[in-house]
């Protein structure tokens, strides 16, 4: 019989997409950092989703996106009011049933990388309160893997590394919790 224990801490990160003729990162990065804590921007051209969301958001030429992760522990479970928060946050800026931001929430954890998302499908897992975790990358061998229902951006070697260096310091922070406390 295998023993109950609850899993090691993770740090919390988004994808934030949004107007940038709306909208200051410096603004942004604020609100992460208002409920979440210090947060690590990393920015990264590469965003082959911008399309998609288009349809919805605007213009292509008018959205940008970076990435904010905060190297504070976190429960896993943390993943489904991260999920709520950035709901009403994306309902707050929205003009005319539109979004003007949008927050991916994920965690990232020793052994892959998950994003919350409010939309069941084969992958994924629900975590309750109408939010389920997609399993986007998994580490093995010393760096994060894609699987084949990976976003593209997801499976790029530079997001890659950033996940990767983000995770050598959860490894660190992690190392520093007293045995039997994790």
């Amino acid at each position: 019989m295998s023993q109950l224990q609850s899993p090691t801490p993770g740090f919390l990160f988004a994808a934030v997409l949004f107007r940038k003729d709306l909208h200051q990162v410096s603004d942004l990065i604020a609100i992460w950092e208002k409920k979440w804590g210090a947060g690590l921007p990393f920015f990264h051209s590469y965003c082959p989703m911008k399309r998609y969301y288009a349809k919805e958001m605007g213009p292509e030429s008018d959205l940008d996106r970076f990435f904010i992760l905060t190297p504070i522990l976190v429960k896993r479970e943390s993943l489904v009011s991260a999920k709520h928060w950035s709901q009403a946050l994306e309902k707050k800026y929205e003009q005319n049933n539109a979004r003007q931001v949008n927050w991916d929430v994920g965690i990232l954890t020793l052994e892959n990388l998950q994003l919350a998302t409010g939309k069941n499908f084969t992958h994924r897992v629900y975590l309750g309160e109408g939010i389920f975790s997609d399993l986007t990358l998994i580490y093995q061998k010393g760096d994060f893997n894609a699987l084949d229902w990976s976003y593209p951006d997801y499976s790029h070697p530079e997001i890659k590394h950033f996940f990767c260096w983000a995770r050598e310091i959860l490894h660190l922070k992690l190392k520093e919790i007293p045995p039997g406390r994790k």
